[in-house]
């Protein structure tokens, strides 16, 4: 089976999920499944130099740019495509080609789509669009495939797609050696500032907490300056608001004990598994799928959706653990998000999916 992994986003995140399993499958060197990757000629995170490494010069983001009307080369890409003869297109992200490379190289290959956002998240001023390009991906791919469980359903109940043509699987990243705590007590609140991602309520929690240090680190939807410049204000929290390298990312990482997720809504959440790679144990609101991603006691705490006294109070708790204690939790945090969502280790249900 010759399979192709596609993303054009120019987010790191994405590019690492699909890289990460391109070049896990590349390794291990399957006789069922060769590999190939596609994505953007500027990637923000290493991706193997390969003979089926392929970067192609294409918009930056999945809306609708100067760089989308670029059929020359769109046709270029097209034309590789369909001289390759691939048995599966596994595109990764959203993306306006996707839908030329669909509707044009779908003979004798099977489309498989991920949808990450479902349901577009309130207040997201992109929401039509994204509804809309949903809808469309959902009539032309043969399968769409889901990073959890709980929305399963929803495919079918909002884009009509028949039940036979959704599957889950369990997200995947590359993951690093595991990173020992520094016991600094911080909080992390990481991504960038959103209406759905709570920052009223991480405003609220902040005050509530006095005595934890918390960073902010992540670009800032304009439909939320004004709660954070009201955090900025806030003794006990540290801002970062420009465009976050992958060292900046990991120092935030690295130097915070907790990540705090005070979300309003979520499908899954990236960052919680960010969190696992360096050993940071979450604590969350209870919305979205984020249940399938936190384990009680084991890689973190859930909390009842708009609970912000509970949250606030669980958070006290947790910075004042014990080195012994935090430390245990860390590791258990590190071993459970390596176990459900190291690449190297999801290299048989990825096969099992694009196999069915």
């Amino acid at each position: 089976m010759k399979v192709l992994l596609v993303t054009f986003s120019d987010n790191a995140d994405h590019q690492d999920i699909t890289f990460g399993m391109f070049e896990s499958l590349f390794k291990a060197g399957r006789n069922d499944c060769e590999a190939w990757v596609m994505g953007i000629n500027t990637p923000k995170v290493p991706i193997m130099d390969t003979p089926r490494t392929h970067l192609v010069d294409c918009p930056k983001r999945p809306g609708i740019e100067k760089k989308t009307f670029d059929l020359k080369e769109l046709n270029r890409i097209i034309s590789w495509i369909k001289e390759q003869k691939f048995d599966v297109i596994f595109f990764e992200t959203l993306h306006v080609w996707n839908l030329a490379i669909m509707k044009r190289c779908h003979k004798g290959t099977k489309i498989f789509q991920m949808i990450h956002d479902l349901i577009p998240h309130e207040g997201d001023k992109q929401a039509r669009s994204v509804h809309l390009m949903n809808k469309t991906v959902c009539k032309m791919a043969d399968c769409i495939v889901l990073a959890n469980q709980k929305y399963v359903p929803k495919v079918t109940e909002i884009y009509g797609v028949d039940p036979s043509r959704v599957r889950y699987v369990d997200m995947w990243r590359r993951f690093p050696e595991y990173t020992p705590p520094h016991y600094t007590k911080r909080a992390l609140f990481f991504g960038r500032m959103n209406p759905y991602k709570g920052v009223d309520k991480l405003l609220e929690i902040v005050k509530l907490c006095p005595d934890v240090q918390f960073d902010a680190v992540g670009r800032v939807d304009p439909l939320v300056q004004d709660l954070v410049d009201q955090l900025k204000l806030c003794p006990n929290v540290t801002m970062f608001n420009e465009y976050v390298t992958d060292e900046k990312m990991a120092e935030a990482f690295i130097n915070a004990d907790w990540i705090v997720l005070p979300y309003n809504s979520a499908t899954q959440s990236g960052v919680v598994i960010d969190g696992y790679r360096y050993g940071r144990p979450c604590i969350a609101f209870n919305v979205g799928a984020i249940t399938e991603q936190v384990s009680e006691d084991v890689s973190g705490y859930l909390i009842a959706p708009g609970d912000i006294n509970g949250f606030a109070e669980k958070l006290k708790e947790a910075v004042n653990m014990d080195e012994r204690s935090y430390g245990e939790l860390s590791r258990s945090a590190y071993d459970f998000g390596t176990n459900k969502y190291a690449a190297d280790g999801a290299i048989d249900r990825f096969i099992d999916l694009i196999k069915t």
